[in-house]
C-alpha cells in the first residue's frame, strides 16, 4: 500500500469518525400560527339541526373578527365565540373554512364536522306474498318494472345484457348484449328511456323502449346503482354517496352522503323509488336501507335473511335488485344469479307473526 492510500484511508476514518464535534442539521422551525381553532374538534360527530359552536384564541393578539364559510354561505362575527346554524339539512360531512382577522393580518383554518341523524332507522322484516322463476345466470345489477313487466341489467365481462322479462315466469321477451369488454351496471327508466350503466368504462347508455341506443354519456369513476326521482337520476359509486344527475347531459347537480346514527353506510348499491323512500341495496349485506332523498339519512333499515332456502343458495352470489310496480304497488327483490324473484312486503319488526 503506498503513502497515498494510506493518508486517504486515514481521511476517510476520521471524516466518519464521532470525534465529538458533529454537525447538527438545523431543525426547520414550523410557522406557528397567531390563532387556533378551539372548537369544533376535527371530524366532530353532531346531531342534525344540532348548532355548531365556535371558539377561537389568539397568542398574545386580539382577535377582530371571524368569517365563516359553510354550506355555501359566508357570515362574518364580530366575536371570536359563537354558534352556527347550519342552513343545509342534508347529514354527512361538513367542511368548513374559518378565515380569522386581527390587526390588519389574516390567517385561514380548515376544519370538519359530521352530522348525523338524529334517530335510529326503524327496523323492518318482510314478508314474501309470492316467488317467480329468475335465470340463474343472470347477475344482477338493475332491476326495475314498467308496463307491466320486468326489466334487468346484468354485469360481468362476457354476459353484461339489458333485458325484458315476463315477471311471472321469467321469459326473456327481448334483451339487447353490451360487449364482451363492459361489465354492465344499474338501471333506471326516465321519460321512456332507459339509462344503463358501466361498472368501469365511465359510460352510461342510453335506450329507448325498443333497445335502440339513442345517446350515451361520459362519467368520471365506478357506475353501481341508478334510479329516478323528481325528474332526475340517482347514482351512486360503491361509497356513501348518491348522485342527482341531469338526465339530458349527465352531469352531477346535487350530491348525498347515506349516514345512520353511527356514521355513514357504505357500499350503497342498487336504487329504488317507493312512496318518497329511496331503497337501497348495502353490497354484501343481507339488508336493504330506506334513505330520505332529500337528507340522506337512513331511516329504515330492513333484514332480509332467509329468503333462499339451504338449498337454493348454493352457486349464487348477494342479494342485489329492487323493483317496485308502482301501479298494483308490489315490491320485488332478488339477487345476483339466484333461483327466484320475490315479491315482498316491508312489515316493522315488532309486527312480524
Amino acid at each position: 500500500m503506498s503513502k497515498t492510500s494510506i493518508v486517504i484511508i486515514a481521511f476517510l476514518l476520521f471524516s466518519c469518525g464521532d470525534n465529538g464535534n458533529k454537525t447538527e442539521r438545523p431543525a426547520s422551525p414550523r410557522i406557528k400560527k397567531e390563532t387556533k381553532i378551539v372548537s369544533p374538534k376535527q371530524n366532530q360527530k353532531l346531531s342534525l339541526g344540532q348548532l355548531i359552536s365556535f371558539e377561537f384564541e389568539g397568542r398574545n393578539i386580539s382577535i377582530d373578527s371571524v368569517q365563516i364559510e359553510l354550506d355555501k354561505d359566508k357570515i362574518t362575527y364580530s366575536q371570536p365565540k359563537f354558534e352556527v346554524e347550519l342552513s343545509s339539512k342534508k347529514v354527512g360531512s361538513r367542511r368548513i373554512k374559518s378565515t380569522v382577522y386581527f390587526g390588519g393580518k389574516k390567517e385561514t383554518h380548515y376544519s370538519k364536522v359530521i352530522v348525523l341523524p338524529t334517530q335510529a332507522p326503524t327496523e323492518y322484516s318482510y314478508e314474501v306474498i309470492n316467488t317467480f322463476p329468475h335465470n340463474t345466470g343472470d347477475y344482477t345489477q338493475g332491476l326495475l318494472i314498467a308496463d307491466g313487466f320486468l326489466f334487468e341489467s346484468t354485469g360481468q365481462n362476457g354476459s353484461s345484457s339489458l333485458f325484458k322479462k315476463s315477471i311471472e315466469s321469467g321469459e326473456v321477451l327481448e334483451q339487447t348484449n353490451l360487449a364482451d369488454d363492459i361489465f354492465g351496471e344499474g338501471l333506471a327508466l326516465l321519460n321512456d328511456q332507459f339509462y344503463h350503466l358501466t361498472y368501469h368504462a365511465e359510460e352510461c347508455f342510453v335506450y329507448n323502449k325498443s333497445f335502440e341506443q339513442v345517446n350515451s354519456f361520459s362519467y368520471e369513476g365506478e357506475g353501481w346503482g341508478l334510479t329516478s326521482n323528481n325528474g332526475n337520476l340517482l347514482m351512486t359509486n360503491g361509497s356513501n354517496k348518491i348522485f342527482v344527475r341531469d338526465p339530458s347531459t349527465f352531469t352531477i347537480i346535487d350530491e348525498l352522503e347515506a349516514y345512520d346514527v353511527d356514521g355513514k353506510v357504505d357500499a350503497i348499491n342498487e336504487l329504488e323509488m317507493i312512496n318518497g323512500v329511496l331503497y337501497a341495496n348495502v353490497y354484501q349485506e343481507d339488508y336493504i336501507v330506506g334513505i330520505d332523498p332529500e337528507t340522506g339519512a337512513v331511516i329504515e333499515k330492513i333484514d332480509m335473511t332467509g329468503l333462499l332456502d339451504a338449498n337454493e343458495t348454493a352457486g349464487v352470489d348477494v342479494l342485489n335488485g329492487i323493483a317496485y310496480d308502482e301501479q298494483n304497488d308490489r315490491i320485488f327483490v332478488t339477487g345476483k344469479l339466484w333461483p327466484k324473484l320475490f315479491e315482498v312486503k316491508f312489515t316493522p319488526k315488532n309486527q312480524v307473526q
